[in-house]
């Protein structure tokens, strides 16, 4: 009767100290997890804007934003202005590891694209299930929008 007793009251604890037990996503973010090699030190590359591209008639400008890392995808968005307003919007790279990320990334691409070049800016809604996309997809196109005022 007394094992009976301890043993109940040990898995009293366990289940109790289980249902407490509090987890969290991971905190770190992965630039290079959507690139073609891991960083061989601890410390992660400094990411390079993207070439700019010339001018091809008068009042047009085309820069590329630098590559920019969702925790499970790499961004780069490259834009052109027309006499200072957003008429054209080219994903450069959008990455993703895994079947699922690369779901969500070719369904969230095409409407961060069509809603950017409708409203003529980055000031755009994210795709409802790619948040870490939309995040990262607007701030790649507000960059490359600056790169391409600043000439």
């Amino acid at each position: 009767m007394r094992r009976a007793l301890v043993t109940l009251a040990i898995t009293a604890v366990a289940v109790v100290a289980l249902a407490r037990f509090h987890t969290a996503p991971p905190r770190t973010l992965n630039p290079l997890s959507a690139l073609h090699g891991r960083p061989t030190s601890g410390t992660p590359p400094t990411l390079q804007p993207g070439p700019r591209q010339p001018p091809t008639r008068p009042g047009v400008r085309t820069a590329t934003s630098p590559p920019m890392a969702t925790p499970f995808s790499l961004v780069q968005v490259q834009v052109t202005l027309t006499h200072g307003r957003l008429t054209g919007v080219v994903t450069v790279a959008l990455t993703g590891e895994g079947p699922h990320t690369q779901a969500l990334n070719a369904r969230a691409e095409p409407i961060l694209r069509r809603e950017a070049l409708q409203a003529h800016s980055a000031r755009i809604d994210a795709v409802s299930g790619a948040t870490y996309t939309s995040r990262v997809w607007t701030k790649s196109l507000r960059e490359a929008i600056d790169l391409a005022r600043r000439g």
